[in-house]
């Protein structure tokens, strides 16, 4: 909640890519992955991109924020762990903030990095923190064009979008229709769910209508796009979505650490079935 409390406040002025706020908010995630000990990619914590958004007209200066912990038996296999940090900036004197859009991914990306620094896996982890998604995935697009490690190498990508908050304490599995190998994996979570917390398998196909597919719905699309098993933790819409009224007060704490606990013995899982 703390990173949330500070990622969504007005001092981040909404963190549009490009922009002060966006910029202020790379750096704190730079630091909070130094501060817990992640090994650097290439030598930096940072992966800089350009791209021209035909829609806005313009080109964008961003950069991704990435750290690594390596693996203790399989160093060359890798889960991906991203969410992403940039949101919609100041909207004529609206600071839209993006608490749970994606302060919230962005919060469980950062202490899950903090634990996993302190207890590695077997397989090597990569944290990434992506920028640009509002403007089309661009940050992911990005990594999976210009990845620090073989495409090959990496065994699934789990994404973290909007993950703070739900009126019936529900979250979304997205992934597991096109790769169901990763079912047994997630299975044994969904049934030993505790305190309230209902997670759902779903949103991975156009039934009953496209508009309900999140396979392309954020950065998990490019690795789907190539080819990468993936698996997205999100909740579905509410009524603070893209407005300036998503704010870290509308969190739900207990949810939101239910989920990041549940993320975190996911990567167990997984490493197990890997």
């Amino acid at each position: 909640m703390a990173h949330v409390r500070t990622l969504a406040s007005d001092a981040y002025e909404g963190r549009r890519t490009g922009e002060a706020g966006n910029i202020k908010a790379a750096h704190y995630i730079e630091g909070r992955f130094e501060a817990y000990g992640l090994e650097k990619i290439k030598g930096s914590y940072r992966q800089p991109f350009q791209f021209y958004s035909r829609l806005l007209k313009k080109p964008f200066d961003a950069v991704n924020i990435w750290g690594m912990v390596e693996g203790t038996r399989y160093p060359d296999s890798f889960l991906i762990l991203t969410a992403h940090y940039d949101h919609m900036g100041n909207r004529k004197g609206e600071i839209y903030n993006g608490a749970d859009d994606n302060a919230s991914g962005v919060g469980a990306l950062l202490e899950l990095a903090r634990y996993f620094a302190k207890a590695p896996t077997d397989y090597s982890l990569i944290f990434v923190a992506f920028d640009a998604e509002e403007i089309g995935l661009k940050g992911a697009q990005y990594f999976t064009e210009e990845p620090p490690i073989p495409l090959t190498a990496i065994t699934c990508n789990i994404n973290m979008d909007m993950v703070g908050r739900n009126a019936q304490s529900e979250i979304y599995i997205c992934g597991t229709k096109h790769y169901p190998q990763l079912l047994p994996a997630l299975q044994p979570l969904a049934a030993g769910q505790t305190e309230g917390l209902r997670v759902s398998f779903g949103h991975d196909s156009p039934d009953p209508r496209p508009i309900d597919d999140w396979t392309q719905a954020s950065d998990h699309g490019y690795f789907h796009k190539a080819g990468i098993p993936f698996l997205y933790f999100g909740v579905e819409d509410h009524e603070d979505y893209h407005k300036p009224t998503d704010d870290a007060d509308r969190i739900m704490p207990r949810f939101y650490h239910q989920v990041c606990e549940l993320v975190r013995q996911a990567v167990l899982r997984l490493q197990l079935e890997y």
